[in-house]
């Protein structure tokens, strides 16, 4: 079987579909990505083949006119709108062809996009192959009642007939790496599988030496605000800024990733007992030791502060964040405290709260114990080998009718 990975230009958004590619080729399956050419060198670190498709959102003009703008002025309901243009209109137009382009030679089977990507769905679509969603951060915006009418409007475009079927983004399969509670209701419930996400291999991983040395008198507080926010210090540093300040302020043991390469300088000086770090570091490891998890709230660390059963504070500021937020402290695993709440004063009395409630940590145990009884990965491989085996059994069929 030969699986074609599709996904917008970011780390984070990769790194949702790496833990099923590297399934599939423990499998024995044929796997590749395709991404915008920003992200080549991000695929390699987890051993994949990677084409080049589709654009770069932060540089795309059409996509930079949706959601820049609001994104800059904090208008949260603007952004979203715009966001989902961005989904459902030319970008996704420009990513399906140039996904054609790479199937043309490359052959897939099966083509397995994030669920906010809609040109794996439109290339599929065209070669006449099953394709798979696996829910991200944004996912929820996208409920067959606001994509059916524009994604047909799109099929148009590449010389498609309209689908009659509402449920077409999502009609073989729609994955979610979380229990049933934390995805919400209405996505897309006649396809909606769970699965148990696991840690997906880097070849940078790097050991943490250092972590074995710390304290042991002390609770553990990691801290991090993502891969993307370090790069709007505009939006992001009054909040760092308030994380650290609060963690000085706690009597626990904190490591704080500030943004890979940046100067620790402004941020300091800190107590002796706060670690900033500047470094990539394997944020899941960290959270198997870690007692709290302060979290901007992205979906990939939402997910994996979820899958470690670790209580988080989720500073929402953006995009996806204030919705994960929301459902993390309706589960009770979590409390949210949005970014312009956020201060030295407030961050401290959020973490005192989970480092001396225990409700907070027996709700998030109780989370794992969900994802771990959903599914493996592995059998959710199985169910894609079975999808692609009826796909051909029915165009065996119709062949020969």
């Amino acid at each position: 079987m030969r699986i074609l990975f599709t996904a917008h230009a970011g780390k984070s958004h990769l790194r949702l579909l790496i833990p099923l590619a590297q399934a599939a080729v423990r499998a024995g399956h044929t796997v590749a990505v395709a991404d915008d050419a920003s992200m080549r060198e991000e695929c390699a670190q987890y051993g994949l083949e990677f084409f080049p498709a589709g654009c770069d959102w932060s540089t795309d003009p059409f996509c930079v006119e949706a959601i820049a703008l609001p994104l800059f002025q904090g208008d949260q309901e603007a952004y979203e709108d715009g966001l989902v243009d961005c989904v459902l209109g030319p970008p996704a137009l420009l990513a399906a062809r140039d996904i054609l382009d790479v199937a043309a030679h490359w052959k897939p089977d099966l083509i397995v996009r994030e669920g906010e990507e809609m040109g794996g769905y439109l290339a599929a679509e065209a070669l006449g192959i099953p394709h798979v969603a696996v829910a991200g951060g944004s996912t929820h915006l996208l409920p067959p009642a606001v994509v059916h009418g524009r994604l047909n409007a799109l099929r148009a475009e590449l010389g498609l007939p309209a689908d009659p079927d509402d449920h077409t983004a999502y009609k073989h399969l729609l994955v979610s790496w979380l229990p049933p509670r934390c995805t919400g209701d209405g996505l897309a419930p006649r396809t909606l599988r769970h699965y148990r996400q696991t840690t997906p291999y880097r070849s940078d991983d790097r050991t943490l030496p250092w972590l074995a040395d710390l304290p042991e008198d002390r609770p553990l507080v990691y801290a991090s605000i993502g891969t993307m926010a370090p790069s709007m210090p505009w939006r992001s540093d009054d909040l760092l800024h308030a994380v650290i300040e609060g963690l000085s302020a706690t009597d626990c043991t904190a490591v704080v990733s500030i943004g890979v390469g940046r100067d620790p300088e402004p941020f300091g000086p800190v107590p002796e007992h706060v670690r900033l770090v500047t470094e990539w570091v394997p944020q899941d490891v960290l959270l198997e030791a870690a007692d709290v998890f302060v979290t901007h709230g992205g979906h990939s660390s939402i997910r994996e502060g979820l899958r470690s059963g670790t209580p988080m504070l989720v500073t929402p500021m953006y995009d996806d964040q204030p919705h994960s937020a929301e459902r993390c402290a309706e589960v009770g695993s979590a409390l949210s405290l949005p970014s312009y709440l956020a201060t030295g004063e407030t961050v401290a009395e959020a973490l005192g709260t989970l480092l001396t409630d225990p409700s907070f940590r027996r709700r998030a145990a109780a989370v794992r114990r969900e994802i771990l009884a959903c599914p493996p990965v592995e059998q959710l491989v199985t169910d894609l080998e079975r999808l692609v085996a009826a796909a051909a059994a029915q165009e065996e069929t119709c062949a020969s009718c």
